[in-house]
């Protein structure tokens, strides 16, 4: 089964990213697998999401694999 990611891809992202606080403590780190193409989108979600020190992971081919972000309170 395949994630629908809607018009653009982030969707599930997007519920996530917003259901996602619930679950974390603060100062919790949530972290996204991402394709190749998707690293500013991904990482401004999070930044709009409320999460702080969002960075990205390279993997071993040098390209930007996973983001992350940490929860902060609102």
């Amino acid at each position: 089964m395949a994630l629908d990611g809607g018009e653009d891809g982030l969707d599930f992202y997007r519920i996530i990213i917003k259901e996602g606080r619930k679950f974390l403590r603060e100062d919790g780190l949530i972290f996204f697998e991402i394709g190749h193409d998707q690293k500013e989108a991904v990482c401004g979600l999070l930044e709009l999401g409320g999460y702080s020190q969002v960075n990205t992971i390279k993997d071993l081919a040098g390209l930007d694999r996973v983001v992350f972000g940490r929860k902060i309170e609102r």
